[in-house]
């Protein structure tokens, strides 16, 4: 191939597919734009000057009619065989059902770990229509692409802009804003969403797995005696609030490149590291715990809060949760359990028995989730969810101090 010259090559190449895709050599094909003389000569030279033809805008394609009129099909087909080493053949384009099954199985073999996606797919036929392209080859690209994005994301914990997420995977940063990759991506997130009800919000989804619109709006709220260390100096504002008895709101910006969260002064008696789902419960810990380190998740933690949680867990005497004990809020504990292990706290087993009175139904959306985080998989804090399940659940701003422990 290499006495044809590469760009010769790579024309003979793009035919060699073309006529596996259509078995003929028929119409015309673009071959270049403004192509020059060491260009066009090897052209003329294999293919003879009359079928190369240019357009008044220097547009050159390649005409098979007035090929076929020098020398037969089987000739062309013969000798572009020869001169690129692999025979021309006529290969059938797959049914769309054999596409899909094609396509299935490579992704079955490349991404293992996304067993319920392919399960998904496999029982959702019509799913893998929307991203069926003219090729088999296009589609398996195109599924791959989301694939390897749901995979990234299922273990990401930085936060990622939408833009960044499609200039990464699909080489195209507005890929992913609107349109059917990011309707499919959409789709086969909520495979994976940890929270059925979060899930019917796409934004909110979306920063279920740490992918925001802008990196500075994922905030923190911190109350405690707290200093960090980045670009090697030492950083002790948030320390200074909570002097005043004030809590420290942190963005994305803060947080980039810390590398240490420590306790000023408290060194050799740390607070415990309280974590509390709802703002009204979390000012009531600031006036009625100023002992303590507070951490505001605001619901499912962001990326911002299991930065600050994965910096000073390891550093308090404990760390403890307290949140709602409704199916979402038993998940937010978990979360954070993962990241480095905590109690739960106000909303633990022996605090539940003693609220019976003011526990609230679960709705059949809440029991449906429960039973699946019973499953097999070891949900930590399963005591407290089959209560729930059985007796209800107690909501943060339900709980009363002669509950306390």
């Amino acid at each position: 191939m290499a006495e044809h010259g590469s760009f010769l090559t790579d024309i003979l190449t793009k035919i060699s597919r073309r006529y596996a895709r259509e078995g003929a050599l028929r119409g015309a094909m673009k071959v270049g734009t403004g192509l020059a003389h060491d260009q066009l000569q090897p052209l003329r030279n294999f293919f003879g000057v009359d079928p190369i033809r240019i357009s008044r805008n220097e547009e050159v394609r390649l005409h098979f009619d007035r090929l076929l009129q020098q020398a037969p099909e089987p000739f062309w087909v013969e000798r572009i065989g020869e001169a690129t080493g692999i025979p021309l053949r006529h290969r059938p384009q797959l049914s769309k059902d054999e596409q899909r099954k094609t396509v299935l199985d490579r992704l079955q073999l490349a991404f293992p770990l996304l067993r319920d996606l392919i399960r998904y797919l496999q029982e959702h036929p019509e799913e893998l229509k929307r991203v069926l392209a003219n090729s088999e080859n296009e589609t398996t690209k195109r599924c791959f692409q989301l694939a390897q994005t749901v995979q990234h994301l299922l273990g990401n914990t930085l936060p990622l802009t939408v833009s960044e997420l499609g200039a990464q995977f699909f080489g195209n940063s507005k890929a992913l804003r609107q349109g059917e990759y990011r309707a499919l991506l959409l789709r086969w997130l909520k495979i994976y969403a940890q929270d059925a009800e979060l899930s019917d919000n796409d934004y909110q989804l979306l920063e279920n797995f740490h992918v925001y619109h802008d990196r500075l709006t994922v905030n923190a709220v911190l109350f405690g005696p707290v200093i960090y260390r980045k670009h090697g100096r030492e950083f002790d504002w948030i320390y200074r609030l909570y002097e005043q008895g004030e809590a420290a709101t942190l963005n994305w910006a803060n947080l980039m490149d810390v590398e240490t969260m420590s306790w000023l002064g408290r060194e050799n008696d740390p607070p415990q590291l309280l974590c509390c789902e709802n703002e009204a419960p979390f000012s009531q810990l600031v006036r009625q715990r100023p002992g303590d380190a507070v951490l505001f998740t605001s619901g499912f933690p962001n990326s911002a809060v299991c930065t600050i949680y994965r910096l000073l867990a390891p550093r308090a005497s404990r760390c403890r949760h307290w949140g709602d004990s409704d199916p979402n809020g038993l998940r937010i504990a978990s979360i954070l359990h993962a990241l480095f292990p905590l109690q739960l706290y106000r909303c633990d087993i022996e605090t539940l028995k003693g609220c019976e009175q003011d526990l609230l139904p679960l709705t059949d959306r809440q029991k449906s989730a429960a039973r699946a985080m019973l499953a097999p998989g070891g949900f930590p804090f399963q005591d407290e969810l089959r209560f729930t399940l059985a007796q209800g659940w107690l909501e943060q701003e339900k709980w009363h101090p002669d509950q306390e422990k």
